[in-house]
């Protein structure tokens, strides 16, 4: 039997860790210059005191007052407010409670990431992803939000979960991940559900596991999973209505993809160009330097590329192609709207930090000798990187500069 990537006596090392940051971050009273999630903390906190029933129907409330937004609140569905408002109701300040969920989602998020990797690679490869991952500049700048990039993020792998749970035949649980996964990333931010539907189908396309018939269970999971956010999309729409009178999706997509396809006729190309280089230049900066070992070690493979692509072990190699497939699809996806973001390329950018991480081991041995050497040394070494990580943030974040 394998080693599990995580013992059981580090995994209470992560939640005493978990616990510790989250404690912090209450009695400190945390928060965040960052105007989104200062946003959505604020949005939290109010929702908290207003009846359950119109939770999926929060308004401005006079926050962003400097651009005039009133009424209800349309940017996105309220699905990123609803733990924090729930941890409100418990007693936990509502503005730091969705700070927590934010760590949780990002924590979680690292944990699943390194996961999939050791579906597909050896354990150490794996290990070395739980400390690379949180070193480089987009975990530095996002390590502690309350917005929605982490929470997506989190959707995605947990759909990416469930069809590796296909794979082996485990449909029920395929399912229900499948299903978490795309009706929790609708009701969190809407339209952007859209990568993660584009990451089901990818794999179903690829099938990185590369086991017999796994498609056939891939396709049924998604399938439910998609009739699932349908029924749920449904539903949300009926509760916002009857507590304010008015439908949510159709008004939100006027608020939403109005903007998003406002170019004009003659400018498409080049607004598209723009786009594309400025989130090709996310891909390349916030996952580095992994996104530097991904590249060097496709440059040593530059002189026979076929047969050295063709050496990498299975299914490695379906794995990388999907990591890499992804992070340029989901880009192309988002290039052409009008206004752009680097949030936007959020799960591209980790995507590459994924493939980068797993290339440090060829790329750069030293590097991954050293962190081995240091995981083998210190218990629960990765969970001690991100307290201390996480407590830097805390107490000197408003010092340090931005790397993002």
């Amino acid at each position: 039997m394998s080693q599990r990537l995580i013992p059981a006596r580090e995994s209470l090392a992560w939640i005493v860790c978990f616990l510790a940051v989250a404690t912090l971050i209450v009695v400190t009273g945390f928060t965040s210059t960052d105007s989104d999630s200062a946003l959505y903390a604020g949005l939290a906190d109010r929702l908290s005191q207003e009846p359950i029933n119109r939770w999926l129907a929060p308004e401005w409330w006079g926050f962003w007052t400097h651009v005039h937004m009133s009424g209800l609140f349309r940017e996105h569905p309220a699905g990123v407010l609803l733990l924090p408002a729930a941890l409100a109701r418990l007693g936990i300040p509502g503005v730091q409670g969705a700070y927590v969920v934010g760590v949780a989602a990002g924590l979680g998020s690292l944990l699943l990431m390194a996961g999939l990797i050791r579906r597909f690679t050896i354990r150490d490869d794996a290990r070395m992803a739980l400390v690379l991952l949180q070193l480089m500049p987009v975990a530095f700048v996002f390590r502690i939000r309350a917005n929605h990039e982490y929470p997506m993020l989190f959707c995605l792998l947990v759909a990416l979960h469930g069809l590796v749970a296909a794979s082996s035949g485990s449909l029920v649980v395929a399912t229900l991940l499948v299903s978490f996964g795309l009706a929790a990333g609708l009701i969190i931010k809407g339209v952007f559900v859209a990568k993660i539907l584009m990451a089901v189908a990818l794999w179903i396309a690829i099938n990185p596991t590369g086991q017999p018939g796994a498609r056939h269970r891939y396709a049924i999971a998604a399938a439910i999973g998609c009739a699932a956010t349908v029924g749920i999309a449904i539903g949300y729409d009926a509760i916002h209505a009857a507590a304010t009178s008015e439908p949510f999706w159709s008004m939100y997509w006027q608020r939403q993809l109005g903007p998003l396809t406002e170019v004009g006729t003659f400018d498409v190309v080049l607004n598209s160009a723009r786009n594309l280089l400025f989130y090709l230049s996310r891909l390349v900066w916030h996952p580095a330097p992994w996104s530097l070992a991904l590249a060097l070690l496709a440059w040593r493979m530059r002189g026979n590329f076929g047969e050295s692509w063709r050496a990498i072990p299975m299914p490695a190699r379906q794995g990388l192609l999907f990591a890499i497939a992804f992070a340029f699809l989901a880009t192309l996806l988002v290039s052409p709207v009008s206004r752009y973001a680097e949030r936007y390329a959020f799960p591209d950018s980790h995507a590459i930090a994924c493939a980068g991480v797993v290339a440090v081991r060829r790329a750069w041995p030293s590097v991954a000798d050293a962190v081995m050497r240091l995981d083998r040394r210190i218990p629960a070494f990765p969970a001690l990187v991100w307290l201390a990580l996480a407590l830097l943030r805390l107490f000197a974040g408003s010092v340090l500069p931005r790397i993002g």
